[in-house]
């Protein structure tokens, strides 16, 4: 019982057989160790690129939760800036209100026959024009106070459409929404 092939009916080769089985045996270890290698090398390579892609979509997250939350920041203080606006406005209207006032009673006063102002109003005429420059002094301040915070605020309204449209650009290019006509 020497031959290890007894049913192939060939005379027994002896050791021959069994190096080369050890031959085949060896090579396909290393056919094996090379096939796994290349495995773990690609399933290297996915789970780097899968971590990659984790990160990346992380990082355009927190991009857009940033833009989200200095866009709100942004819009309330465009929203007060707006409320300063309308009350100035609003004041600077009032404020004209009295100085046309004060204009038509110092008119009244000047309409007076050709004697001029009577002695007994003449102090009267002279608080209210006094009032009157004073308050003409006051509303072109207020007025110049206007159009410096006006000017402000288009600034501020300007910064937060240029946050606006870099958050509508990050959200279309993470594909979160499409750009439409």
């Amino acid at each position: 019982m020497d031959d290890p092939l007894p049913h192939r009916g060939a005379p027994s080769c002896g050791d021959d057989v069994l190096l080369y089985r050890d031959k085949s045996a060896s090579m396909s270890a290393g056919v094996r160790q090379a096939l796994a290698t290349v495995a773990i090398i690609v399933a290297g390579a996915f789970v780097f690129m899968s971590f990659d892609r984790i990160l990346e979509r992380q990082q355009t997250e927190n991009q857009i939760n940033v833009l989200r939350e200095e866009i709100n920041r942004s819009r309330i203080t465009t929203d007060r800036c707006r409320g300063v606006l309308e009350t100035s406005q609003a004041s600077l209207l009032q404020l004209r209100a009295t100085i046309d006032s004060l204009r038509q009673a110092i008119d009244s006063y000047e309409r007076l026959p050709s004697q001029g102002t009577p002695v007994v109003s003449y102090d009267d005429y002279t608080s209210v024009l006094e009032e009157h420059n004073d308050s003409v002094g006051i509303w072109e301040r207020r007025q110049e106070r206007l159009r410096t915070t006006e000017h402000a605020c288009r600034a501020k309204i300007t910064a937060h459409n240029v946050l606006a449209e870099s958050l509508k650009d990050a959200l279309t290019e993470a594909g979160i929404i499409t750009d439409s006509p």
